[in-house]
């Protein structure tokens, strides 16, 4: 899935971080991390990759002026942030970019480095700016938001598809990703999508490497098991004459449950698929094949990992991958769109998932089983 949000990725500054202003109360915000991060490593490096959600319970309009990340108990803050980037108001609201609306809401969508060691208590410190009618009032600094980052699951995932090359397209640092979605599907809001890939044909891809009768948009191609798993669900495109529902957007769909207890979601796949619940799978076994199901723009495979079983009411999981070399990389996604080029680079393994519009070679389908197809017991 690709969505057209306009959000920035939040990167700290490198240079020494100032204290900020001394905390005091004030009638302001209620700041949330609904969802706990897990240390995910990307390209090689390990970030905390999330949102911090703020709700405006001031009788006036307040201006965010920045964002500091800081221990919770003691010592310096390991991040600032100039909210203009990665803040996005739910709804239209009046006012200033960074500015929101008495009961407004706005999520920040945040990414840090991590510097490694023990996790630790983490809390934001805002600094924001009453909007009053006579003019903006004296700014106030408030401390909320506090949580512990976890240690990520270390299993390593096969690789998704055959051959490519292919191109990881919304990966969390892309501003039109999946990450940019948030869904509230029974009674709370969640993020499957926070660090899903859609997997799109990269400039140069050989069909024959993916699988048998592949189109040129990568419409056909193997789709494998990350692991040894369970198949949790099977769906299949609903019928036309079905109600609408916005389970929809994932097109036809398989689940499996991975050993560790995580799920690995396939999306957008073609119909037909010839694997049942209950069947156990072996990691790079075929299980389904590159469709353009649902809701999307072009044939491509979303895949991620999420807490939960159902599709748009789970948290989306860093993983990391232990198959698959970065051959090169698009300078952007406009380059992918118009299909230019992409800049080739010296292979590499990928380091835990791959940046963002890289271009990624798997090991071809052998000669002789391409096309393996699962079929109905």
């Amino acid at each position: 899935m690709i969505f057209a949000l306009l959000i920035a990725l939040a990167a700290p500054t490198p240079a020494p971080i100032a204290e900020p202003a001394a905390v005091r109360p004030f009638q302001s915000l209620h700041l949330e991390v609904p969802y706990v991060p897990s240390i995910a490593r990307i390209d090689g490096v390990d970030r905390l990759v999330y949102e911090l959600h703020a709700t405006n319970f001031a009788a006036q309009p307040l201006a965010i002026d920045a964002i500091d990340i800081c221990p919770a108990a003691h010592g310096a803050c390991v991040a600032r942030i100039d909210p203009a980037g990665p803040m996005r108001r739910i709804g239209a609201e009046p006012g200033g970019a960074t500015e929101i609306a008495p009961g407004g809401r706005a999520i920040f969508y945040l990414s840090i480095a991590w510097a490694g060691g023990d996790a630790k208590a983490l809390v934001h410190r805002i600094s924001l700016t009453p909007i009053r009618a006579s003019g903006p009032g004296a700014r106030v600094t408030i401390a909320g938001g506090e949580f512990t980052p976890t240690r990520a699951f270390a299993a390593a995932l096969g690789a998704p598809l055959r051959g490519g090359p292919w191109t990881a397209v919304a990966l969390p640092d892309v501003d039109k990703g999946n990450r940019r979605f948030p869904y509230a599907v029974s009674g709370r809001v969640r993020l499957p999508g926070r660090h899903a890939i859609d997997w799109m044909p990269a400039a140069g891809f050989d069909p024959g490497s993916t699988g048998t009768d592949v189109a040129a948009d990568g419409s056909g191609a193997d789709v494998l098991a990350v692991a040894d798993a369970e198949v949790v669900t099977v769906k299949e495109v609903a019928a036309s004459s079905a109600p609408a529902s916005v389970e929809d957007e994932t097109g036809a769909m398989i689940v499996l449950r991975l050993p560790d207890g995580r799920y690995a979601f396939y999306q957008h796949l073609a119909p037909g698929i010839g694997i049942r619940v209950g069947t156990r799978v072996r990691r790079g076994q075929v299980i389904g094949r590159v469709g353009s199901s649902g809701h999307v723009t072009r044939p491509h495979l979303h895949f991620h990992i999420a807490d939960r079983v159902a599709p748009l009411d789970g948290e989306g999981l860093p993983y990391r991958f232990g198959a698959g070399r970065i051959v090169g990389r698009y300078a952007d996604i406009a380059d992918f769109n118009d299909r230019k080029a992409w800049q080739p680079v010296a292979a590499r393994a990928i380091d835990g998932l791959p940046p963002a519009n890289a271009v990624i070679a798997f090991d071809a389908a052998p000669i002789g089983k391409r096309g393996e197809r699962p079929k109905a017991p």
